[in-house]
C-alpha cells in the first residue's frame, strides 16, 4: 500500500461513522458545523488543557450526570458522583439538581427546573454546558419577523416560565 492510500484510509472510517450516526456534519468553508435533530449538551471541555468540544444526547427518559454516572461522567470541581439528572419527557427537558451545586445561566437551583434552547448550565464549581434543543431552535426562529431581528419579548419556548432574573455574579456559585 503505498503513502497516499494510508492517508486516505482514515478519513473514510470518520465519514462513515457520521453517515451512520443522527449527526450532520456540515464543512461551512471556514469550519465545520455539527447538527442533530434531538436535543443534546454541547460540554465546552473539562479544563483549560481540553481541545474538544463534546455533543451529549438526552435521550427519552432519565440521563445521570455526575463524576461517576453512569450515563454521562465528567470531571471537575465540586461534581458529585451523580451530581444530578435531566428527565426528558417528550421533548420537555427537566434538570434535577439531587441536592448538588447546579446554575442555569447564572442562577443557583434549588428545585427542577425547565430547560430552555440555548441555556448554559454550570455543574459543580466550574463545568460548563450548554443546552440545546434543535426542534425549540426552530419554533423560536419562526417567531422572528422577516427583518431578522428578535422581538425583546419573544418568550424562549411555547411553555417556557419567565426566566429569573440572575443573580450578582458575587453570589452565583459559577
Amino acid at each position: 500500500m503505498d503513502a497516499s492510500s494510508r492517508a486516505a484510509g482514515p478519513p473514510r472510517r470518520v465519514q462513515t461513522i457520521i453517515q451512520n450516526s443522527p449527526l450532520d456534519l456540515i464543512d461551512t468553508g471556514k469550519g465545520l458545523k455539527v447538527q442533530t435533530e434531538k436535543p443534546h449538551l454541547v460540554s465546552l471541555g473539562s479544563g483549560r488543557l481540553s481541545t474538544a468540544i463534546t455533543l451529549l444526547p438526552l435521550e427519552e427518559g432519565r440521563t445521570t450526570i455526575g463524576s461517576a454516572a453512569r450515563d454521562i461522567v465528567l470531571q471537575g470541581p465540586g461534581l458529585a458522583p451523580e451530581h444530578c439528572y435531566i428527565e426528558n419527557a417528550r421533548g420537555t427537558l427537566t434538570l434535577h439538581p439531587c441536592g448538588n451545586a447546579c446554575a442555569v445561566d447564572g442562577v443557583p437551583l434549588q428545585r427542577p427546573t425547565r430547560l430552555t434552547q440555548g441555556c448554559m448550565i454550570c455543574l459543580g464549581q466550574a463545568t460548563f454546558l450548554r443546552f440545546n434543543h434543535p426542534a425549540e431552535a426552530k419554533w423560536m426562529k419562526s417567531m422572528i419577523p422577516a427583518g431578522g431581528r428578535a422581538l425583546p419579548g419573544l418568550p424562549r419556548s411555547p411553555a417556557a416560565p419567565v426566566p429569573a432574573a440572575p443573580l450578582p455574579r458575587s453570589r452565583a456559585r459559577c
